[in-house]
């Protein structure tokens, strides 16, 4: 892992499409400005931990809902009244 220290208004290039500006530094967090190209996805760590389970729940979903419609139908019931 690069660390690196910039100040508020200093940039950092990552290959020759992105350009990462310091826009502000606070007491507890930084303002990042970040230019790239459109089709670039940009997501928080966070955001893709919970994409990812979302994903997971949604797959899981599909398997048991996919299973249900695989079973056989069970025998009608008759209910004495």
């Amino acid at each position: 892992m690069l660390v690196l220290s910039r100040k508020e208004g200093e940039k950092l290039r990552l290959g020759e499409e992105i350009l990462i500006t310091v826009v502000k530094v606070g007491a507890d967090k930084v303002r990042l400005g970040i230019q790239a190209p459109s089709n670039l996805l940009i997501l928080r760590d966070e955001l893709e931990v919970h994409d990812q389970i979302e994903a997971e729940d949604e797959e899981r979903i599909t398997l048991v809902f996919t299973q249900e419609i695989n079973q056989p139908a069970a025998k009608p019931m008759r209910i004495a009244a």
